[in-house]
């Protein structure tokens, strides 16, 4: 971010507009909407300045700006051509240490001016640094349409009754105070049509609920169990990513992504609390008591799982904690790591005439490498994601060569699934540990038993098969992204070998 979106106070000082061209009536015309003192110098004026200035709404100078003329101002927009009175204007401000943005030179300019939707006092923002202002248009249209006329009202007769919802003592109450008012008034927000009639009805709302006893009793809002899904945010549900919007208190795991975290609410308490298998870490024990004491508080507090939070996450654990605690609980449902990869690959998990089943394991358990049922795993058509493997694929090939598997039974390996950084290994039984090795897997990964991506994809790219391992990887790809560029270095890739495909 080269560029901080602020709101500069603009209520008794004057901004400066250096030029009399068609842009300087383009800035004018925004400005106007401020309370602003708004002072223009050019020699050559527009009649639209001449007007604004005999209506009284601005200050026109026939000149230049000087260092005397720079007192008490926010900013200065310059919309002079190039040339020499442009850059003596540009020295001037320089000198006297005004911010200003030259219209057509973001480059050279202290700040830029964002496309807003005004729905005084509320006003949104958007900004793409100067470097898309067709989008920047799109997305405003797209939130005039969506964002009511009434806004503004709304903020002005809450903004109005605050001073008595701030005699509640406590911010949590304050906080629970007004949320209860807006899940409450949101249908009335987006449905009446007269200002009057919606003012009334927020007024009468806003000191029924003050009056209420339940304004001031602080509850305890059920902890919310989130499934981040794989890495990627486009794979969050939608209730997901409103959790975390709304969210006080994060507890997350040490494997979710920065831009899943980047969708938590700004005033949000993000707090990692991580694990890792073999290592160090929080204790869960540790995890539970945080877990409770920060829900004890009245706090909207969210446990921000990695995959889905029902699948390897101990998440029994942390229930049983609460209900301990005889604290509320809710859990959102994601996509676990094992669709998504299986989503990359072009695959699916199960396939009539290949597998009836499909297993979801682990590599690992409290007790170190975790055991299974080795015969049944062995078997031609096997199925299985294997979640936290990386460090027991010589204790998982060792096991499956041991109870009759085929050493040339496909495994793919899949780190960072959903991510930009995610590398993919297509591999066998026999070539995984070397094949690991070579490629520097060090996880987070997941091992696809009996799947290898799908055999239309490879074969599209045919002419670079060679006689080699069967081992391709790509980075900083998605696999729909890859086949110009993907090597596959076993002909047996491109067959129609059940085992492959």
């Amino acid at each position: 971010m080269n560029y901080f979106p602020i709101l500069l106070k603009l209520a008794g000082r004057r901004v400066l507009v250096c030029g009399s061209n068609d842009e300087a009536v383009y800035k004018i015309r925004l400005l106007l909407k401020s309370s602003a003192e708004i002072v223009v110098f050019g020699k050559q004026t527009k009649r639209q300045i001449i007007q604004w200035s005999d209506e009284g709404l601005i200050q026109y100078n026939n000149r230049l700006a000087e260092e005397r003329d720079c007192y008490n101002i926010a900013c200065a927009y310059v919309t002079l051509k190039k040339g020499i009175e442009r850059n003596e204007t540009i020295r001037v401000l320089t000198k006297t240490k005004i911010p200003y943005c030259i219209v057509d030179d973001k480059l050279h300019s202290d700040f830029l001016t964002p496309a807003i939707v005004d729905r005084n006092p509320v006003t949104v923002a958007i900004g793409s640094e100067g470097t898309a202002p067709a989008l920047v248009r799109h997305i405003k249209a797209q939130i005039e349409n969506i964002l009511p006329q009434q806004t503004g009202l709304v903020a002005r007769v809450t903004g109005a009754f605050r001073p008595f919802v701030y005699r509640l003592p406590e911010s949590h109450e304050r906080r629970h105070f007004w949320n209860r008012f807006f899940n409450q008034a949101k249908s009335q927000i987006f449905s009446h049509s007269s200002n009057q009639d919606l003012e009334t009805t927020l007024k009468t709302k806003l000191h029924d609920l003050l009056k209420s006893k339940e304004s001031f009793k602080i509850s305890n809002y059920p902890v919310q169990f989130v499934s981040a899904g794989p890495g990627d945010p486009d794979l969050l549900t939608r209730k997901a990513a409103n959790v975390l919007h709304d969210g006080e208190v994060i507890l997350y795991d040490r494997l979710i992504a920065p831009e899943i975290l980047e969708l938590c609410r700004r005033e949000a308490n993000l707090i990692e609390v991580g694990k890792s298998g073999f290592g160090s870490g929080w204790s869960q024990n540790d995890i539970n008591i945080l877990l409770i004491s920060k829900a004890k508080t009245g706090q909207k507090v969210v446990r921000l799982k990695s995959g889905d939070a029902g699948v390897f996450s101990r998440l029994d654990e942390e229930i049983a904690a609460l209900d301990h605690a005889g604290l509320p609980f809710e859990i959102i449902p994601g996509i676990t790591t094992a669709a998504a990869a299986a989503a990359d690959m072009g695959v699916s998990l199960t396939r009539r005439g290949r597998n009836k089943q499909v297993r979801l394991l682990t590599g690992h358990d409290i007790d170190g490498f975790a055991d299974h049922d080795w015969e049944s795993l062995a078997l031609d058509g096997t199925v299985a994601a294997i979640y936290m493997g990386v460090k027991a694929i010589s204790h998982l090939k060792n096991k499956l060569l041991k109870h009759g598997a085929s050493s040339d039974t496909p495994i793919t390996v899949a780190q960072n699934v959903g991510r930009k950084n995610a590398i993919w290994v297509a591999s066998s039984i026999s070539t995984l540990v070397n094949d690991c090795r070579d490629h520097k897997i060090t996880g987070p990964a997941i091992l696809m038993l009996g799947l290898h991506p799908h055999i239309q994809r490879a074969s599209l790219i045919s002419k670079k098969l060679q006689n080699s391992k069967d081992v391709f990887l790509y980075k900083d790809l998605s696999i729909n992204e890859i086949l110009p560029q993907l090597v596959i270095k076993n002909k047996k890739f491109a067959t129609t070998d059940k085992k492959i495909l």
